[in-house]
């Protein structure tokens, strides 16, 4: 008897707590809240205030710049070139492939695709022939790279060496 006496009082307590909160929700202002990123822009204004990509001399070219170091040791290798006219990636269009498929990229002496972007994750890790689907837009993982003065200063500090990759 006890115990169905301490269930139910719990219970309104819970009861009687929710209520109380869902009438505090009934005084909060109607004012508007503007919400701002970095850039010091309100984020549904168009791409404003973004960094502009300043290149030494003129834009990199595919095979003359030297890749920059990777930050850790799984990071996304970045784009050490240019890829003005390169983008968008598209299902029926995309220029990477033109030099970075692996017998392409050997006879070119450029990166070719790891074989992890020939593994189909939909169908159970199968490799496949062509490019993985959740590996053919490039520019999800892979970023081009470029000297910039950063909204935000990196203090980003590997654990391991990533020498060698």
């Amino acid at each position: 008897m006890k115990k169905i006496a301490l269930i139910s009082a719990v219970a309104a307590l819970f009861v009687v707590t929710g209520c109380n909160q869902t009438q505090n929700t009934n005084n909060v202002s109607n004012q508007k809240v503007e919400v701002t990123g970095i850039r010091k822009a309100s984020l549904d204004k168009g791409s404003q205030n973004l960094p502009v990509v300043e290149y030494h001399s003129q834009a990199p070219v595919p095979g003359q710049v030297k890749p920059f170091k990777k930050s850790f040791v799984t990071a996304p290798p970045m784009i050490p070139h240019s890829i003005k006219g390169m983008v968008p990636i598209t299902v029926k269009n995309n220029m990477c492939l033109n030099c970075h498929m692996p017998n392409t990229a050997k006879a070119l002496g450029v990166t070719p695709m790891p074989e992890d972007h020939f593994v189909d994750n939909f169908e159970g890790g199968k490799h496949i022939r062509r490019v993985a689907g959740s590996r053919y837009f490039c520019t999800t993982c892979h970023a081009p790279q470029a000297k910039l003065d950063p909204a935000v200063e990196n203090k980003f500090e590997t654990l391991k060496s990533n020498a060698g990759f």
